[in-house]
């Protein structure tokens, strides 16, 4: 009786656990979230689904596709790839307005978003290392959120983006 009370505290431990990573396109910590899992789990169908619509122009909306393309390609290749070690997320970090207020009136004005943010997740890519992800992140006209891979397509949503420091406030962090 009591191993089974032990098995069962576990696993609702660990449920719990796993349950606080956030995950779905409610909030701007979750769409980055579910974006860096696509990618631990290799699945380019899932990471697609994170991704913000076009917004670069005609010129950059191809330079998109093709990258879209590329690291579907990517993913796919990783999953029969047995040197692929997938990262694990240690730490997420709440989400974070720009500094500067340009980058959140010009998402605004010239694509309708209603949110301009970016999210610092922490992953640990091997054994005691770690790494900082930086996301940037826009809420859409439908309330949801996106992950927007390529600011340098559009500087303009994302300036000064590198330059903000390092996120403090801790969202969730791996057991």
């Amino acid at each position: 009786m009591r191993t089974h009370l032990l098995l069962l505290v576990f696993l609702f431990t660990a449920s719990l656990s796993a349950a606080d990573l956030p995950t779905g396109q409610a909030t701007p910590e979750a769409v980055a979230c579910d974006a860096v899992m696509a990618y631990i789990n290799r699945d380019s169908k899932a990471w697609l689904a994170t991704l913000v619509r076009p917004i670069y122009g005609e010129k950059g909306n191809k330079e998109f596709d093709s990258f879209k393309k590329q690291m579907a390609e990517a993913a796919d290749k990783a999953r029969t790839d047995p040197s692929f070690h997938p990262p694990r997320i240690i730490k997420v970090h709440k989400a974070r307005q720009f500094s500067l207020n340009g980058p959140g009136s010009a998402a605004y004005a010239v694509a309708l978003f209603t949110g301009n943010m970016f999210v610092d997740i922490i992953i640990e890519p091997a054994p005691g290392k770690s790494a900082r992800l930086r996301y940037h992140v826009l809420k859409d006209k439908n309330n949801k959120w996106y992950f927007e891979p390529r600011p340098d397509l559009c500087p303009l949503f994302s300036m000064g983006l590198n330059d903000e420091s390092d996120s403090t406030e801790v969202l969730y962090e791996s057991p």
